[in-house]
């Protein structure tokens, strides 16, 4: 056999191209390396999912005066920003809108306003649109959307006053009747010079579109000067206010020097004075009558005070049928109202305080009777005030009966003209059996003798309201 027949006769396995499996694997893992890469340089923050946020100060009446304040925030950063208002037309203007390239704004605040003068719709809406800076949302980022519907209100309250009493005392009180008008009225008070608030009560109304308020004002002892202003202010923030014009009768009160012994100051002192913690770290007599004068006293006037701050304003008031306060048949009076009392112990001003109220007395254990109806709001013991049922007579006036020995009424109960109350003692801080009469006005303590006067009650209370009511079937 020749070497060509060897040749032929011989097998040969021609060889496959190379497999391309190590070139595939080199690839998979420089993509799995260039992922991690570029995770380096793209932060996990552009996956973030979360919105921006939108805070729009809530309002739903806007007079247009005031800036609407508004906050838009992203934990990450916001890429653009558009703020769209109402133009009075019903077509929305830019407020203002930007976009973010070179920079990372993650907080920005505005205090949205519109042109008065040229605003015409009682209706403005104002829209926000804000796009983060994610790449989520197919490269869109996060969105958020609002819009926001209010009532645009530019007119003031209309005050008028109708009617109200010709003068007020130091420490007395008056009435005033008015009338407001607003379609979106908010809240309506009576606030004096030195800031403090009476709350009126819906007045008797004769079909008229104006709504009608009456309250009682009472002038507190411890002004030296007295003014009062009507304020109506509507749910847009509009406001008014209208000057009552009392004419101002001064009062002089009487100033009491009383000089304290050291067996008064033993007993009822002592023990009213234990009640209060700051008592055991005393020992000193006098200094135990100041914590039961002054400390012990502001505690219980507190809580006086929050029983006859209640005001029913949704209560309409059709007349108000006031009598002269008799609370005891036969008294004689042994202490007056507003007195400054001073006390001495050993020559030395140890305290001093005001007496609140007017003290009664007749026989021992006498009738206290309710003058006029009322419902009452409490019977409870009151520190150095005793025992002492509260009676509220509407608009703001309450009743208030101290030192009783026992009641005969109970809490909540309504009780008619002539009502037995309670029965004179020497209960809290009294050394003889008597009443402690006092008359609250809004939580101020006013002169019992105004309201124990027909004549005065006549004058000053119900000849105005019945001049008011005239003038409102005028209308």
């Amino acid at each position: 056999m020749n070497l060509s027949d060897a040749l032929k006769n011989r097998e040969f396995s021609i060889p496959e191209p190379p497999k391309k499996k190590k070139k595939i694997g080199r690839w998979i893992l420089l993509a799995i390396i260039l992922f991690w890469v570029g995770n380096s340089f793209i932060s996990s923050d552009a996956f973030d999912e979360e919105p921006p946020i939108v805070e729009i100060e809530d309002m739903d009446y806007w007079n247009l005066r005031e800036p609407i304040a508004l906050k838009i925030s992203d934990n990450i950063a916001i890429k653009s920003y558009k703020i769209l208002i109402d133009n009075g037309t019903g077509e929305r203007e830019v407020f203002k809108e930007e976009t973010f390239e070179d920079r990372v704004v993650k907080e920005l605040e505005f205090n949205i306003t519109a042109p008065i003068k040229k605003y015409k719709s009682t209706y403005t809406t104002i829209f926000v649109e804000v796009e983060d800076n994610s790449i989520m949302n197919w490269l869109s980022g996060n969105r958020v959307e609002i819009e926001n519907i209010i009532t645009v209100d530019k007119e003031r309250p209309k005050i008028s006053i109708l009617a109200n009493s010709y003068g007020i005392r130091k420490a007395g009180s008056a009435v005033a009747i008015f009338d407001v008008e607003d379609v979106n009225l908010d809240e309506v008070y009576i606030e004096t010079q030195s800031g403090r608030r009476f709350y009126p009560q819906p007045f008797y109304n004769a079909g008229g579109k104006k709504t009608n308020y009456i309250s009682l004002v009472a002038w507190p002892i411890e002004d030296e000067r007295f003014s009062a202003n009507i304020v109506a202010r509507d749910k847009a923030g509009n406001f008014s206010t209208q000057y009552l014009n009392y004419y101002l009768k001064g009062k002089t009160y009487k100033i009491s020097e009383m000089h304290l012994k050291e067996s008064f100051l033993t007993g009822k002192i002592q023990s009213l004075a234990s009640q209060h913690e700051q008592s055991s770290f005393v020992d000193n007599p006098a200094e135990h009558f100041r914590i039961v004068n002054e400390d012990i006293r502001k505690e219980n006037e507190d809580v006086i005070r929050a029983f006859t701050s209640v005001v029913h304003k949704d209560r309409v008031i059709t007349d108000f049928d006031i009598v002269p306060f008799i609370p005891l048949k036969g008294y004689r009076s042994v202490a007056s109202f507003g007195d400054l009392r001073k006390y001495y112990f050993e020559g030395e001003l140890v305290s001093e305080s005001r007496h609140m109220g007017l003290d009664l007395a007749s026989i021992r254990m006498a009738p206290v009777i309710s003058s006029n109806r009322g419902q009452v709001v409490d019977i409870s013991t009151k520190g150095i005030y005793g025992l002492s049922p509260i009676v509220d007579h509407d608009l703001g006036l309450y009743s208030i009966y101290s030192h009783c020995s026992s009641t005969r009424v109970n809490e909540g109960e309504i009780i008619e003209r002539g009502t037995i109350v309670a029965n004179t003692g020497k209960s809290g801080l009294a050394f003889g059996d008597h009443l402690h009469f006092g008359l609250y006005v809004q939580s101020i303590p006013v002169r019992p003798e105004e309201w124990m006067d027909s004549d005065w009650i006549r004058v000053n209370i119900t000849d105005v309201i019945a001049s008011a009511k005239q003038i409102i079937e005028r209308q």
